[in-house]
């Protein structure tokens, strides 16, 4: 099934325009969350603040969320993170737009990644299967 993987900031929501396709919704919320770490551990490569503030949505073809992953939960306790998303902003509007920057290559990247990686075992598989005849 096709779902899509939407990131939610302070301000905006970068909309996923071609989603995925996962085995089911479990898969798309492990990719979710994969997603939402990868954006944390760029910034944290990067010298910069986590945005712990920051969602991370799975919707289905008609555009209905079935499930919001805030970014503090998939490090902290609920409690923890329900304080972060309260109390982490960025520090300026210059700041925060440098943020979304960053996070929508940091998501294209990741994204490419996965498909590479996919196309990458599809290909694999293709030639085990020659090699087994």
């Amino acid at each position: 099934m096709r779902y899509f993987i939407h990131i939610i900031t302070d301000k905006e929501r970068l909309i996923d325009p071609d989603g995925g396709e996962f085995t089911d919704l479990e898969s798309a919320r492990a990719e979710a969350s994969q997603s939402a770490r990868d954006l944390m551990a760029e910034e944290l490569k990067c010298g910069r603040p986590v945005p712990f503030n920051w969602r991370t949505q799975v919707a289905d073809c008609d555009g209905k969320v079935l499930l919001t992953l805030p970014f503090a939960r998939l490090v902290f306790s609920e409690l923890i993170a329900a304080q972060l998303s309260r109390t982490v902003r960025p520090t300026s509007p210059e700041a925060h737009l440098a943020l979304l920057e960053r996070a929508k290559a940091t998501f294209a990247r990741a994204r490419t990644t996965n498909a590479e990686i996919k196309d990458g075992l599809t290909e694999l598989r293709n030639q085990l299967r020659k090699l087994a005849q």
